[in-house]
């Protein structure tokens, strides 16, 4: 007997759509056949074949989607942002997330990357109602820093995020130790992350525009313009080609970036491209608004053009991940920086609206098909953070993480209306539609028409395994 059998749906995968049904026992996908072939009956009649049936008709049932690139209870001065483990996790179920990757970022710099870690994970322990893991951080400019490289890998975390960028905030790898862990992960099968901002120009526009007075928020994009970015990405493309490594560059925004991306991919490089949910729906427009200093993320918000070329970017291939890159300040915590950019913390809320924002922009709109959207919310993030078919595949065998997704359900966003502690959104006042109805995460119901029903702790440590070059 199966514990759930879902029927009647439209079945999606990164490579097509089919009428097939889906069974799930003991955490897992234990079937997948046509239409009624699993019901041990017929007329709509489970026959004895499950404990439990879920009628997904004019439903699509995707493989859990995998946030790859959220920060939760993240530091800025003296405080941390609204949500802690278990609220950031509840939004992601909420949002048709099944697993979130976060980082383990060396704040304190007298804890090495595996005691540091050892500790993210115990943060995440108990609170966490899906299954999650992060991306290893480091903040030394050190050998010792190289040295631990393959102790992560070991121990299940073979990605890594390097900042090119925040000196100042002791968050900045110099180039020296990004080559070398480029080196590391290289013979090892595992992938370098990259935060691609120049420090030197970020921090040389910022003083400038201070002493100018330009602080406010329409200046923010100016200060840190397309090539700040650009050059950034061009230099660490070319320490990968050197080192023969993996390369993942987070939250790329601007066309320059995109067009190098292209270049590289057509050498034959391993270089995988993200994009955020918020550079895809919003513009620069933003930071013209009273309400601009919300805005504050880094990368800025881009241009109409920079916005249409992400999603043609996404349409040919060369942009193969979105994240949500949910940091959820409130609207009080913005307003700490007395309305001027450097003063302000960086990032938007948004790991709720990831799934309904790219359905109702990307598909909805034609941009992009419905498997390109499971392609680049599940499958992706899965194959190349070491997780698949154990996670993004919809597979005997596979984990039994399952979102089922309302196409025809609408919704007028509020902050109201969401699970974040933060008391605002970006996409305030968007209609938005393909909302997920249920989550199922190894086999249990995390979410059930559209209401949370999850337990604090549920969510595991998933462990990771790149392969070997």
């Amino acid at each position: 007997m199966y514990d759930i059998l879902i029927k009647n749906g439209t079945v999606v995968t990164h490579e097509a759509s089919f009428d097939w049904d889906v069974a799930i026992r003991d955490g897992k996908t234990a079937a997948v056949g046509v239409r009624g072939s699993l019901e041990g009956g017929s007329g709509g009649s489970c026959g004895g074949a499950a404990k439990e049936v879920v009628d997904a008709s004019g439903k699509l049932v995707m493989p859990g989607l995998i946030d790859p690139h959220v920060h939760i209870h993240h530091p800025f001065k003296d405080g941390f942002s609204a949500d802690d483990f278990y609220s950031a996790t509840v939004a992601a179920a909420c949002g048709g997330d099944t697993t979130v990757l976060d980082f383990a970022i060396q704040w304190d710099q007298s804890f090495d990357l595996s005691a540091t870690a050892q500790n993210r994970n115990s943060q995440f322990e108990g609170d966490a109602v899906i299954d999650y893991s992060f991306h290893a951080c480091p903040t030394v400019s050190s050998m010792e820093t190289v040295e631990q490289v393959p102790r992560l890998i070991e121990a299940g975390i073979p990605s890594f995020k390097l900042y090119m960028t925040y000196s100042r905030q002791g968050r900045m790898c110099d180039d020296g130790v990004l080559y070398e862990v480029l080196k590391q992960t290289a013979q090892r099968g595992a992938v370098v992350g990259v935060h691609a901002e120049n420090d030197a120009m970020c921090m040389f526009n910022s003083d400038q525009f201070v002493k100018k007075g330009w602080d406010v928020p329409r200046y923010f994009p100016l200060c840190k313009g397309n090539l700040v970015e650009a050059e950034a990405v061009n230099r660490v493309i070319y320490m990968n080609r050197e080192a023969g490594g993996s390369l993942y560059l987070f939250h790329l925004t601007a066309r320059q970036s995109l067009a190098l991306v292209k270049e590289a991919k057509g050498r034959g490089e391993n270089v995988t491209a993200e994009t955020c949910t918020h550079y895809l729906l919003l513009n620069s427009d933003r930071y013209d608004r009273e309400d601009g200093v919300n805005f504050i993320c880094s990368p800025p918000l881009r241009s109409e053009e920079d916005r249409e070329a992400l999603w043609k970017g996404i349409r040919e291939g060369f942009i193969s991940v979105v994240s949500s890159d949910h940091c959820g300040f409130t609207a009080e915590m913005k307003r700490r920086g007395g309305g001027r950019f450097p003063a302000t913390p960086n990032g938007l809320p948004g790991v709720e609206l990831r799934l309904p924002a790219v359905y109702t922009e990307g598909v909805k709109k034609g941009r992009i098909s419905i498997n390109k959207l499971v392609e680049i919310l599940s499958v992706n993030p899965a194959k190349v953070f070491g997780m698949y078919p154990q996670k993004g595949a919809i597979a005997c065998g596979s984990d039994a993480d399952i979102t089922i997704v309302d196409p025809a359900k609408k919704k007028v966003v509020s902050a109201a209306g969401l699970h974040s502690p933060a008391d605002w959104s970006p996409y305030d006042g968007m209609e938005l539609c393909g909302f997920a109805d249920t989550v199922i995460s190894k086999g249990k119901f995390v979410v059930r028409e559209g209401s949370f029903c999850g337990c604090r702790g549920a969510g595991r440590f998933v462990k990771r395994m790149c392969s070997e070059r």
